[in-house]
This record gives C-alpha cells, sequence and structure tokens, in this order.
C-alpha cells in the first residue's frame, strides 16, 4: 500500500508560489534590458506579446484566489514562524493586495502595450515629434488609470496614492519647493565669481567607456556579476541576483554625463548585488522599494561623486584615460564643472539643487493626469509652463521638455517621486556615515569605496525588504525621512565651503 507523499508546509508552499512568480519577473527584466540593449527596432512586437504572457503567468500566480487560500493558511501558523519568515509572509500578502486589486487583463494590456511604446518614444525624441507619441501614450495611459482606479478602490487610497510607496510626499516637496529656488539664486549668485570652465569635450565614446570601466571597478564592481552595456535611457536591471546589469549613455560633448549616469547605475548594481543571496527570489528578499533604490544610486552620483574627494581621485583619471587638453582635467576645473549648477532642461543631467524641482514638476503633471485633469495632448504646454515656474527658463525643444524619459511609455506612473525622495534619503544616509566612519571621505580620495559599502551594506542591503521604508530609515539614520539632512549637505557645500 502506498501512502501520499507529505505535503510541505503551508509557508513552505506559498513561497515557493511567490519565487515562481518572482522568477519570472526577473526573466522579463532581462528580456525588457534586450529590448533596450540589443532588439532589432521591428522586434517591439513579439517582445510585447512575450512580456504579456509573462505578466498573465504572474497575475494568476500570485494575484489568484488559490494564492489568497495558501497565504491565509500561512498566516494561521504565523506565530510558528520566524520574525524574518513573517516580514516574507506580509511581503508576500502585500503582493498579493496589489496583483489582485486590478483585473489580470488589464495589467496584461499594460505590460503588452508599454514594451511597443518604449519602441516608439525612442523614434519620437529622436524626431522631437511629441504628436506622433501621443496618441499611443494616450491609449496606455488610459489602461493606467483604469488599474490605478481599481488598486485605489481595493487599497483604500487614492488612484495616484495606488501607484506610488508608502510614505507621505506632498509635505517634502512642498519644503522643497519653497526652499530651492531663493538658494538656487544665492548659489547662482556666489559662482558669478568662480573663472571660466575649460570644456572637456569633445570625447570619443570608447575613451569614455574605458574610463567608466574604471570607475565602476573603483566602486567596487565584480565583473563576474555585473555588465556595462549603452541605452537610450540609463537603467539598471532588478531581481536576477549574481547577474547585474545597467547600462550608460555616452555624450561626446557632455563627458560629465557618462561619468554620473556610470555612477548612478553602479549605485543601483551595488544594492542589488549586495542583497542577501539566501532570500533570493523571496518576496522579503528584494531592495525595500524605489526610494530606497533610488538613495542607493544618487548617494554614489551625488554625494560621493561630487565630494572634493573623490575628485581629486577623478581628475587625474580622467587625465590619463581621455586624452583632452590638460588644462580641462585640472582638480580645479573638474571641481567647477560637477559643482557648478546648471542652466539646461534635462533631469539626469541636473545640479543638486535643480534636481527635485524637476522630479516635483513631473510629480505634478502625474497628479493631474491621473485625474483626468490634464489631457496627454496637452503636455508639452503643460510642461513647458511649469518648468518656466520651478526653474525660471523654457525648454527649446520638446526632445529637452517632455520627451526626454522614458518612464511614461514604459508605464512607470507614480516612479518619478522616488527620485527626490532617494536624494533626501541619501543626503540622511550619507551625513550618517560620514559622521560614524570617518575613513569613507579620505577613501574616496583613492578611488576606494569599500568604507562607505562596509557602512551602508549591513544598514540597507543586507536588510532587504526585511522591515518596512520607514523603519529602515530610522534605524539607519536614527530618524525619520526628511529634508534637514539635505539641506545641511547644500548649505555646507554651496555656501560654507570655500570657492574656486
Amino acid at each position: 500500500m502506498t501512502h501520499p507523499a507529505p505535503q510541505p508546509d503551508p509557508y513552505v508552499r506559498v513561497v515557493k508560489r511567490f519565487a515562481l512568480a518572482a522568477k519570472l519577473e526577473s526573466a522579463g527584466d532581462m528580456l525588457n534590458w534586450d529590448a533596450n540593449v540589443n532588439m532589432p527596432k521591428g522586434g517591439a512586437w513579439a517582445r510585447g506579446e512575450q512580456m504579456a504572457a509573462i505578466s498573465e503567468v504572474s497575475v494568476d500566480l500570485i494575484g489568484s484566489r488559490a494564492a489568497s487560500d495558501e497565504l491565509g493558511e500561512a498566516e494561521a501558523m504565523a506565530n510558528a514562524l520566524e520574525a524574518d519568515e513573517r516580514s516574507d509572509l506580509a511581503e508576500m500578502r502585500r503582493k498579493w493586495a496589489h496583483a489582485s486589486a486590478a483585473p489580470a487583463e488589464l495589467q496584461i494590456e499594460k505590460a503588452r502595450m508599454s514594451q511597443t511604446l518604449q519602441s516608439l518614444w525612442v523614434q519620437a525624441k529622436a524626431d522631437n515629434d511629441f504628436k506622433s507619441f501621443a496618441g499611443p501614450l494616450a491609449d496606455l495611459l488610459s489602461v493606467v488609470r483604469e488599474i490605478a482606479a481599481a488598486k485605489a478602490e481595493a487599497l483604500h487610497t487614492t488612484p495616484y496614492g495606488a501607484l506610488i510607496d508608502e510614505f507621505m510626499i506632498d509635505p517634502i516637496f512642498d519644503d522643497l519647493a519653497a526652499y530651492l529656488p531663493a538658494t538656487i539664486a544665492e548659489v547662482n549668485e556666489r559662482q558669478t565669481r568662480w573663472p571660466a570652465i575649460v570644456p572637456t569635450g569633445p570625447v570619443p565614446e570608447d575613451r569614455q567607456a574605458v574610463l567608466s570601466k574604471r570607475i565602476t571597478q573603483a566602486v567596487g564592481i565584480d565583473f563576474n556579476h555585473v555588465r556595462i552595456d549603452q541605452a537610450p535611457h540609463p537603467f539598471s536591471v532588478p531581481h536576477s541576483p549574481g547577474d547585474v546589469r545597467f547600462t550608460t549613455r555616452y555624450d561626446v560633448h557632455n563627458v560629465r554625463f557618462g561619468i554620473m549616469a556610470t555612477l548612478h547605475e553602479a549605485g543601483h548594481s551595488m544594492y542589488e548585488y549586495n542583497l542577501p543571496r539566501e532570500w533570493a527570489f523571496r518576496s522579503a528578499g528584494v531592495a525595500r522599494g524605489a526610494s530606497a533604490h533610488e538613495s542607493q544610486s544618487l548617494s554614489l552620483e551625488m554625494l560621493a561623486g561630487r565630494s572634493r574627494e573623490f575628485l581629486s581621485f577623478l581628475a587625474p583619471l580622467m587625465a590619463e584615460t581621455l586624452g583632452v587638453d590638460p588644462a580641462a582635467t585640472t582638480y580645479d576645473n573638474i571641481l567647477n564643472i560637477w559643482r557648478r549648477l546648471d542652466d539646461d532642461y534635462i533631469r539626469v543631467e541636473a545640479d543638486e539643487l535643480s534636481y527635485p524641482l524637476h522630479v516635483i514638476l513631473r510629480y505634478r503633471l502625474e497628479q493631474a493626469l491621473l485625474k483626468g485633469d490634464l489631457q496627454v495632448a496637452d503636455i508639452p504646454g503643460a510642461w513647458n509652463e511649469l518648468f518656466e515656474k520651478l526653474l525660471g527658463r523654457t525648454p527649446p525643444t520638446m526632445a529637452q521638455g517632455c520627451l526626454q524619459d522614458i518612464h511614461w511609455s514604459a508605464g512607470l506612473f507614480g516612479y518619478f517621486p522616488n527620485y527626490a525622495m532617494g536624494s533626501m534619503l541619501a543626503a540622511q544616509l550619507f551625513e550618517c556615515a560620514t559622521a560614524e566612519s570617518p575613513d569613507i571621505l579620505p577613501s574616496l580620495g583613492q578611488g576606494n569605496f569599500k568604507p562607505y559599502f562596509d557602512w551602508v551594506r549591513p544598514r540597507i542591503h543586507a536588510r532587504a525588504s526585511l522591515v518596512d521604508f520607514a523603519t529602515l530609515v530610522k534605524d539607519a539614520t536614527g530618524r525619520p525621512l526628511g529634508t534637514e539632512a539635505y539641506k545641511r549637505h547644500i548649505k555646507r557645500r554651496y555656501l560654507e565651503e570655500a570657492g574656486l
């Protein structure tokens, strides 16, 4: 007589279900990487079908009644679980709540449409042609609105609130919008006395690529597990333990952009690489949300990457690799370039003070789009009007204005606030890190990021999603997320440090 095989306990069973969905999500992320790096333009339709298929299976796995029932069985025995397992279970329930809130067919259609629209965005930006992009974007926005409305009802929040992370944005953004314009004016007035910049370009892309690799080696990137490619918009690939990929972009006339983009994406990659491998593909084993992720990229790009110590390492490295006028790669000239406030229009090239205002602009427009107060056809005019109000100038082209970001074409409405929230967290973390570990800044002058990562790894990376965002921030910095550390940093770096 045969006996049935023993069934795994409810927690193990539900972990397996959600891990399978996580592995499919990881495969989808790799397909998206390929679409931006290798795929021929004509492959967008097929890639959209592939992404839709992954979405269909994933939504069924983690958003179904069966998933909820398995979660319920595991929750009934939660007292027998370890604390980290209970955190994992809570994360699975949170994922189920989001996956089950909106009809599956809408989530599948969003995955399909966004893949095609990303290809259209690349061409529309190149052609400075919003009109050709507007119709398909309106179609995608219609689907996003339906998903947001369904989630809002299920999660008892607003439609826009259903698309963002779990903290209060408005108080921080209102504070920044009030603080930054006068501070920018004060810094600009101070910088009128600085010497003229010696241009560093043009520099061929292949030389910039050599420099990028040297910088990522200094950061601590292990090229057995990480690769760098080029894409129209720099990004990193999450959810793939041990196979971390990021893209950058080079501008022959703007060397700083490629360097800062590389540092930004290297910060993302180090977060992914340092996540606890024993929690790979588990719901609590991923990064603690987009704002935490952006804090790690912006810590390298904005805080470490613009520090006097790092620039003293970078200047001779640029001189060695770029083959430009020696006057362009002196420490004083590099400091002048990296610290100078810009009068440009591009978020990813913005200085530390202007950057949050770029994000606030997108946040306000997204809210209006989700509410239906702003129609897609009216985005260019609304963008330029708000840009003038916040930053005092008007983008000369749509490629430098409302077409500059890939996010809306990818369906990533609600992502932009994470950049400014991540900036605040980066300043808060870096202030604590440099106070508690005095070796960090001197080590950056030697091109050594290890002391910084030794501080941040146990406090942020190793904790993954085992605690909520508010707890992660308070445990690491001793206080809730706010603007105070960012303001202290700006005052110190741009108004108190000795000028050039």
